[in-house]
């Protein structure tokens, strides 16, 4: 992983701000002032969601029976005046913590479909990432996406240690019912808020990396927010390849892909 010390940047808009969500923020060094991402977390959205322009599209009505169930009860104008607010929280808080000496470590893979390059992002004198931080306070939730949460082990295998202490501190902050964790069943999380924004299907598959089950994309629900893993669907053979085992409702195709992967395992 390679690492490079920066200096806090400012939003282009405002001199005053440094970060324009509660998950990405700018910094600046050896290059311009650029915006970067934060890996392994989700904060709300500061923004809303129309509900009158969602229903008009018709785009529940392409959902899964399942998801568009378990949706439903979350669209209404009071869950998304509280995500916007616990948007808002998350801001100011990663403003009120972001120091102005940093540094940043860049993960396997680099940048996001908005080019914006994924780091894990420290202050120079800490060993905690702002990752960490803003989970630990409730202000954010685990959001792995392989392959930069996954770390190679020394027998060749895969592990999740640098996914560990975010899960660790998911769980406490849920035990105390911090900031997000008092309204989690009540309002969208921020990855739904925005495929129904975009009005896009879920197009990544979700392992539970506890119990090593694999879903398709419109049952990521299924899985316990702390123990998602995504696959982009370029990475779901892998996923099958690291243990993973399709669902029932996984096409037929990635079930033979499951079978043949262990029969092979089988006679090795």
């Amino acid at each position: 992983m390679k690492t490079l010390n920066v200096m806090r940047g400012h939003s282009p808009q405002n001199q005053e701000r440094h970060c324009p969500d509660g998950d990405s923020s700018y910094v600046t060094g050896s290059f311009e002032n650029t915006l970067v991402r934060l890996t392994g977390i989700d904060a709300f959205e500061t923004r809303g969601l129309s509900l009158y322009y969602l229903e008009k599209s018709g785009f529940l009505n392409r959902l899964k029976k399942q998801l568009r169930e378990y949706l439903e009860p979350k669209l209404t104008q009071e869950s998304i005046q509280i995500h916007k607010k616990l948007g808002h929280e998350a801001w100011d808080f990663l403003e009120s913590i972001l120091e102005e000496e940093l540094v940043v470590s860049f993960e396997r893979e680099t940048f996001d479909r908005h080019e914006r390059p994924l780091v894990q992002l420290s202050a120079r004198d800490s060993q905690d990432t702002y990752s960490l931080e803003l989970v630990r306070a409730g202000y954010a939730l685990p959001y792995f996406i392989y392959p930069n949460a996954v770390s190679p082990a020394d027998d060749g295998e895969r592990n999740y240690d640098a996914m560990q202490k975010i899960r660790d501190a998911a769980g406490k902050a849920r035990e105390n019912n911090l900031g997000i964790w008092g309204y989690i069943d009540d309002v969208l999380l921020p990855m739904e808020l925005r495929f129904l924004t975009r009005r896009e299907k879920p197009k990544k598959y979700c392992a539970n990396i506890e119990l090593n089950y694999l879903y398709p994309p419109q049952y990521y629900f299924m899985v316990p927010i702390e123990n998602r893993l995504f696959f982009y669907p370029k990475d779901v053979l892998i996923a099958v390849d690291m243990g993973f085992r399709p669902t029932p409702s996984c096409g037929d195709w990635l079930h033979k892909v499951w079978r043949a992967v262990q029969s092979k395992e089988h006679w090795q």
